[in-house]
């Protein structure tokens, strides 16, 4: 099952910028995320953590640590402390099975050249870039309705 933190955290970090102006209450953005306070607060401490995101103890009032156009994906993702590559080779196969014995090291090999460039392209994708697109797709919606409703 795939792991959806690393899509939490960007999504924190987004919301957090865009409401720059507004307090922010974990409880307003774990509704965002659609989750419990208390997870939006240990994803933020996360964040922390990670030097991505600065917060007070008793204010609403999250920012990011540095410019948007300055955290990556690839930023975010290690703030994820990833344990594990993207991709998992299952080393449980039978060893009396020609494939079975040859197939772990051949898809390791294939896994890793995956998992360095998705590394690769996570580098390139700012929060900023998200935020233009997501603001993007807010505008469309919005005037999708608008016309729907006229």
């Amino acid at each position: 099952m795939a792991n959806n933190r690393l899509s939490d955290l960007v999504h924190i970090l987004v919301y957090v910028q865009m409401h720059s102006h507004n307090k922010l209450t974990s409880d307003l953005i774990a509704s965002s995320l659609n989750t419990n306070p208390s997870l939006a607060r240990r994803m933020m401490s996360q964040l922390k953590k990670a030097s991505l995101l600065e917060t007070t103890q008793g204010t609403a009032s999250p920012k990011l640590s540095r410019s948007p156009v300055q955290i990556t994906i690839f930023d975010v993702y290690m703030a994820t402390l990833p344990e594990a590559p993207l991709l998992k080779v299952d080393k449980n196969t039978s060893k009396d099975c020609a494939v079975g014995h040859a197939l772990p090291k051949v898809l390791n090999k294939y896994y890793l050249d995956i998992q360095s460039t998705a590394e690769a392209k996570m580098r390139k994708i700012t929060i900023q870039d998200v935020i233009n697109d997501v603001k993007m797709d807010i505008e469309h919606h919005e005037k999708e309705t608008t016309m729907l409703n006229s």
